[in-house]
Order: structure tokens, then C-alpha cells, then sequence
């Protein structure tokens, strides 16, 4: 039990942090599997070490400002670890140590439990603690390898190494560890997030089989909203170190009012966590829908692999006789299980391991030979899958400096390339935080501007979503689409089936050192025999379209979820039309104007959301006598048409005034609402004022109804602005809707 938990670290410098926590109240009860979301930073592993006894334990205080960096008390299995209690007239800290084997807990990055012992011996280690007998030591492990099927690394667990295992052996070897002691709480740190989809099932099914044989508490810290339904009683939600919510996980991703702090995929609202799709989809209604993919033409080969092999010290192949050719342009994924050896290879292509055997040319020049490593360097950035690997000691800015040195020629504004580097990945404010006080989804993204801040012709992303919200993983991968838009070449490794099915079009599958497939991802996801054989598993939102196509309902299978929503969109397909022309928003601009007017006053500018708030927003701006007025491009595309997954906001500057008042953000219809949503919620971050939001016409399906509207129109009816004239004909001939074109005819 925590009561009013509040927490921030103490510094070398006495300077004082914000509070990490901040007045947490919780309660967990025996044998429960409670879970913990949460965007990336919210304080969720934070709160995990403080229920695993660590924090404020094993650091230290300086004395007599204990009540300056934490307040309450925390009581684990009954026994108070940390209070405040009366001494005359001050409060004195009581800290205690929770017994040795109680707790256990395993954090998200592996490696860091890991010497160069045996297996056995890191098995054995926590139990050294214990006391126990050789015989009983023994039947621990075995029972505890059991549970996490890896029974077959007893056998020579004295002989290798934890290094020796892939990312996910050595994940399940840490739970192992600590299932072995039987401690009374285990937590468990985000534990798949570094597993291909099979070992992520396998551990899945072992906190599930924990869950049922044994009266075992689980902490589990997760981000997957299908893991969390399926695993856990109830779930927390944290925000800025604050629990905001409570309550079982199906009603957690039910609530609007929680979406504000966890970002899941938007097609939940329609499908649900379970994947269920809602009563109100007809599938009659989708026959002929057709899915429509942007192939991009194949570029000059820009990368060349030929009889590529690699070798441990021990004799174990890594790579077995590799051949592969990389266009440029290209925006591929590279996928397979645990120890396939996708990391080898993309360590050898960026030159970051050496002592293999082969032929490697780059843009014509062969690489492999000795001189050649400045070539790489220059044109080849990697980002680690671990950032401790990748990420020095200092500050952010250093860490970004270090690597601008080594490449910009004099002269260069290296503050400006920083400065642009950390705010593509929402690492501006960090600039001169100490890289030890990021969290791990932080340092992944200071990893990935350290390198794209060097302008490489290809970059390689190992586990580009490892430590990150959705939507963190979302803006990654959005940024990556915007680079490979640029001309750069995109190679991502991942494990994140999401990822290849929304971003990538080209997927090459890695088995024992080779390649076993190469290929579209909707030629991959529909090769059951192929995803067994690699451990892979299809993501949730193909696994659907899979069930409806297998029934007759589509021709293909959808990949993503702007495939979704155009399919949603097919299938309720507006029935009803309705003309705006330019006279008619001229009188609703002036009614509309007098609206704002009275329930808000003058508007200290005006932004308008193009292109479709452009015209409204002109009229508004004379009718309202506001002459600031600014475009802003909002959209499901990228400034050069590229399709994303979520509504895209392109930069902007303002010059807004210091004298205060509000900004009228306008656009011409509030339909789905979500780009409008998007936009505001934007402008609150970069612009610090009060938004408010106007339209001329407003849909009861929208996810935001506007400030300021002039009327409701049905969800069924199709709006046309005169403005959209030729682009409305062109969407109606190419759906042959003939009641749209003969609209068209009367009306325009």
C-alpha cells in the first residue's frame, strides 16, 4: 500500500528536479496481476522501484532534507518500508530494507543483470542469497526454466554464457532468475517489449499460468492494451507521475476521458482491445472495396551484399553465405526471431562489427576493403537497439555535439542542427538534462537524433519502438517516413509487426544466419507456414482483415489503420449531399463571427487548417476585424503526400503577440474531428494560449464538437465546398457513384 507517495531525485548539484511522483495512493492486493500504462516518462518504472524497495533505499538523501525530495509512506507485505515519524518536533525518515527473495524484480533492458558467468551461475546467484540446499537450489531452476519454457538450456547451462543467448532468451533467463526465489511479488518492467511475437506469447502464457497456479502478486508495467486485457485484474494509469485512473482494463479503453493520457491506436474506439469489430459495421455494405497502396518505383541499387558469413568465436554461424540487394529509397523492415541474425547484419553493413568474410558495395564502392570505413561512416547511420550501448555520458547536447563534430565542416551552426535534431523527437526541453536522468524510451529517442542529426544517405533503426508509448513509436516511425520521403534509405529491425504492416512495403525475414522470405508484409502475413517457422505472428489488425477475407467479405487482407478507416468509411458510404457554395459561407462566416464574438470576444489571431478552413477563415478575419492570420497543414499526409497513421502537423511559426488573448483555430467542417482535435491540442503545446475551435458545419460522430458552430449536418451526408469541386467529381467517377456525379451535375 502506498499512501500519498510523493518523490524526486536529489542531484550532485543540490539544484532541484520536479517531483517524479507526485501524491500517489495505491493499493494492490495479494495473488492480483495489476497493471501499469501510461505514456513514455509518466513514472511508471519510477513506482516500480519503489514498490521493489529501492527507491529511496539505495540512495541517498542529504541529510535533513528528506522531506524535500519525498512525502508519505510506503508498506509492502505488511511491513512499513518508508514512513515519517515524530521526533519532539521533527519528522524523521524510517527506511527499511524488504527481506531478501520477497520481491522480485525484472527491469526492461536484460543486460543489465548479466556478468560474464554461466548460466547457472546467474540462476543460482539470487538463490545463493537464500540459503537453501544443492538439491533444492536445483529443483527451483529446472522449475523456474520450466515455466518459462527454456527447459532445453539446462542441460548446458554450465557451460554457456547469458551473452551467448539472444535478447529474448536472456529476458526470460532474468524471470526465470527471480520466478526461482518464489518471491511474493514479482514486477515485471515492460518484459516482452525486446521479444519477437513468439517469445512474447510464450511469456505472456507464463504470467498467465503464474496467474492461475500460484497465489503469486504481479506488477506488470505495460504499454500494449491487447497484453493488458488479457493479463491483468485492473489497471493504473499514470500521468506526469500522477495516477489518474484505476479500474479493470476493458473499461480503462472504453473511457474518453482517459485517452487524454494513453495514446492507443485509434481504431480501438471501433474494434475494441479484444478486436472485436462493433455491432454497427455491416459487412454486406464492404463488398467491391478495393484497397488502394502507393508503390513507390525501385531506385538505382544502392547497396549490395554478396556471400556475407560471420562466425562467433565458439564456431556458431551467425550470417550462413548471405546475399542481398537495397535500393535506394527504400523503406524495408527487417524481421525474424530472437538470434536470427538481424542485428549481426546491420552491425556488419554499418560497420560497427568486423572479422567477417564476403563482399559488401555501397553507391559502387566495395566496402569490405581496408580504407573504405570512412565511406561507411559518412553514409551509414545506426541507431543500437540497446541506447546504453549507443549514448554517452553528459548532457543531451553533448551527446548530439559529439556527433555533429565528427562530420559538419566548419563553420556549421551546430546549435540550430541540435536544436532541430532534439525537437524531431520531442527532446528540445531535455537539451541540458544529464543523459542518466533519461528514461530508456528517452535515450532510444536521443539515439536517433544523435545519428540523423548527421544527415547519413542510409539509416538502419534496430527496435525503433523498445521503450516507447504508441504514441512515441508513432512519431518515430512518422519521422522516419518523413526522412525516407527525402530520398534516405530506411532499414527497420523490429519485432513490432505493426510496424512493417503500417510503414514498410518491401519485409525481408532472417532465419539461422539467412534469409527465408522477401517480400510484401501482405505476402508475409498470409504465409501461416513461413510466420510459424520465423516466430512471427501477424498484428492484430490484419489478424481481422484475415478472418474477413478468409469469409469472402474482402478481396485482400488491410494492413494498417488508415486501410481501416478507409474501409470504415466504404462501408457508410454518405447517401445524402449537400452543396456550400461561396455565398452561403459568407453568410455563415458573418453569423458565425457574431457567435464567437459574443461568447468569446476578439480573437488575438486567427488559424486556419488548409486547406479546407481557408475561405471560412478569410471571411472570419474581416468579419471579425482580426488581421493575424495564419495557414496550418493538418492532415493524414505528409507535406509531399506521403500517407501516415496519424494526423500529421507540419511546422510552424507564428508570431503571436505577448498581450495575451486567444487564438480561433477554424476549419470548414467538423466531420471526424480528429484532425481538428489534433491541430488544437498542437497549438496548447507550441503556443502556451487558449484555443478556441470553429466550424460552419459540425457531425455528431466527431471526436470534438467545436466552441463555435452554425448548424449540424447528418453523419450520412457528403458536404461539397465549391472550392473541392474538382477533386469531389474525381472521388465520385472513381467510385462510380452515380448519385454523387449527378449532385455534381445539377449543383456546380
Amino acid at each position: 500500500m502506498i499512501s500519498n507517495f510523493s518523490w524526486r531525485f536529489p542531484t550532485i548539484t543540490g539544484i532541484r528536479k520536479e517531483y517524479i511522483l507526485k501524491n500517489v495512493n495505491l493499493k494492490i492486493a495479494s495473488g492480483e496481476v495489476f497493471g501499469i500504462t501510461g505514456s513514455t516518462s509518466s513514472g511508471k518504472s519510477t513506482l516500480c522501484y519503489v514498490i521493489a524497495g529501492l527507491i529511496p533505499q539505495q540512495l541517498k538523501i542529504p541529510e535533513g532534507q528528506e522531506e524535500e525530495h519525498l512525502t508519505g509512506s510506503v508498506k509492502i507485505l505488511g511491513e512499513n518500508i518508508v514512513e515519517f515519524s515524530k521526533s519532539g518536533k521533527k519528522n524523521v525518515l524510517k527506511v527499511k530494507k524488504i527481506k531478501e527473495g520477497k520481491v522480485g524484480f525484472v527491469k526492461q533492458d536484460p543486460e543489465s543483470y548479466f556478468s560474464h558467468e554461466t548460466v547457472m551461475r546467474q540462476l543460482s546467484n539470487n538463490l545463493n542469497k537464500l540459503n537453501l540446499s544443492k538439491s533444492e537450489k536445483i529443483g527451483r531452476i529446472k522449475e523456474a526454466l520450466k515455466v518459462v519454457k527454456m527447459e532445453g538450456i539446462f542441460e548446458v547451462a554450465t557451460k554457456v554464457t547469458p551473452f551467448e543467448l539472444s535478447t529474448g532468451e536472456q529476458q526470460r533467463l532474468v524471470i526465470a532468475s527471480f520466478l526461482a526465489m518464489k518471491p511474493d511479488i514479482l514486477i515485471l518492467d515492460e518484459p516482452t517489449s525486446d521479444l519477437d511475437p513468439v517469445g512474447k506469447g510464450e511469456v505472456i502464457d507464463a504470467i498467465l499460468a503464474l496467474k492461475k497456479e500460484s497465489k503469486i502478486t504481479i506488477v506488470l508495467v505495460e504499454q500494449d492494451p491487447e497484453t493488458l486485457t488479457r493479463l491483468a485484474d485492473r489497471v493504473a494509469v499514470m500521468n506526469r507521475g500522477q495516477i489518474v485512473a484505476i479500474d479493470k482494463p476493458m473499461n480503462i479503453y472504453s473511457r474518453s476521458d482517459i485517452r487524454r493520457y494513453i495514446d492507443v491506436p485509434e481504431l480501438m474506439e471501433l474494434i475494441g482491445p479484444t478486436g472485436e469489430i462493433g455491432e454497427k459495421f455491416a459487412p454486406e455494405r464492404v463488398k467491391g472495396f478495393k484497397v488502394s497502396r502507393l508503390e513507390k518505383e525501385k531506385g538505382k541499387v544502392q547497396l549490395e551484399i554478396s556471400n556475407v558469413e560471420y562466425s562467433y568465436e565458439d564456431g556458431t554461424k551467425a550470417l550462413n553465405d548471405l546475399n542481398l540487394r537495397i535500393h535506394e529509397g527504400e523503406f524495408l523492415s527487417l524481421v525474424g526471431s530472437n538470434g536470427s541474425g538481424k542485428s549481426t547484419l546491420s552491425k556488419i553493413i554499418s560497420g560497427n562489427l568486423s572479422g567477417w568474410k564476403g563482399k559488401i558495395v555501397f553507391d559502387g564502392e566495395d566496402i569490405s576493403k581496408k580504407g573504405k570505413r570512412e565511406i561507411v561512416r559518412k553514409n551509414i547511420g545506426y541507431v543500437f537497439q540497446n541506447p546504453d550501448q549507443q549514448v554517452l555520458q553528459g548532457t543531451v547536447k553533448d551527446e548530439i555535439f559529439s556527433n555533429l563534430t565528427k562530420g559538419a565542416g566548419n563553420g556549421t551552426d551546430y546549435s540550430a542542427l541540435a536544436e532541430e535534431a532534439l525537437r524531431n523527437v520531442n527532446l528540445k526541453d531535455k537539451m541540458n538534462e544529464d543523459i542518466n536522468a533519461l528514461s530508456r524510451g528517452e535515450k532510444r529517442r536521443l539515439a536517433l537524433a544523435s545519428v540523423i542529426v548527421t544527415k547519413p544517405r542510409m539509416l538502419i533503426v534496430d527496435e525503433p519502438a523498445t521503450g516507447q508509448d504508441y504514441k512515441g513509436s508513432t512519431e518515430i516511425m512518422d519521422l522516419l517516413t518523413e526522412i525516407n520521403s527525402a530520398g534516405v534509405t530506411i532499414m527497420v529491425i523490429t519485432h513490432d509487426m505493426r510496424l512493417v504492416a503500417e510503414y514498410t512495403r518491401r519485409a525481408i525475414v532472417m532465419k539461422e544466419g539467412g534469409i527465408l522470405f522477401d517480400g510484401t508484409p501482405e505476402e508475409l502475413f498470409q504465409n501461416d507456414k513461413l510466420m510459424e517457422e520465423s516466430s512471427l505472428a501477424p498484428p492484430q489488425l490484419v489478424r481481422i482483415s484475415r478472418k474477413l477475407k478468409d469469409s469472402g467479405v474482402l478481396k485482400d487482407i488491410l494492413l494498417n489503420a488508415k486501410e481501416w478507416l478507409d474501409l470504415f468509411r466504404f462501408e457508410s458510404e454518405k447517401k445524402n449531399f449537400e452543396a456550400l457554395k461561396f455565398v452561403d459561407l459568407k453568410k455563415y462566416a458573418k453569423d458565425l463571427a457574431a457567435d464567437v464574438l459574443k461568447k468569446f470576444g476578439r480573437p488575438e489571431s486567427i488559424v486556419y487548417i488548409e486547406r479546407g478552413g481557408m475561405v471560412i477563415g478569410r471571411l472570419l478575419s474581416d468579419f471579425l476585424s482580426t488581421r493575424k492570420v495564419y495557414p496550418l497543414r493538418a492532415s493524414y499526409y505528409t507535406d509531399d503526400g506521403i500517407p501516415m497513421s496519424r494526423v500529421h502537423i507540419s511546422d510552424f511559426e507564428f508570431a503571436i503577440s505577448r498581450n495575451g488573448g486567444y487564438i480561433l483555430l477554424v476549419d470548414d467542417i467538423a466531420d471526424t474531428g480528429k484532425t481538428l482535435k489534433a491541430a488544437k491540442e498542437e497549438l496548447e503545446r507550441k503556443t502556451g494560449r487558449k484555443i478556441i475551435t470553429a466550424t460552419v458545419a459540425y457531425k455528431p460522430q466527431s471526436v470534438m464538437k467545436p466552441d463555435a458552430y452554425v448548424y449540424n449536418v447528418d453523419n450520412n451526408t457528403w458536404i461539397v465546398f465549391d472550392y473541392e469541386e474538382i477533386e469531389t467529381i474525381s472521388r465520385f467517377m472513381r467510385k462510380d457513384n452515380k448519385e454523387g456525379l449527378k449532385f455534381m451535375e445539377e449543383n456546380f
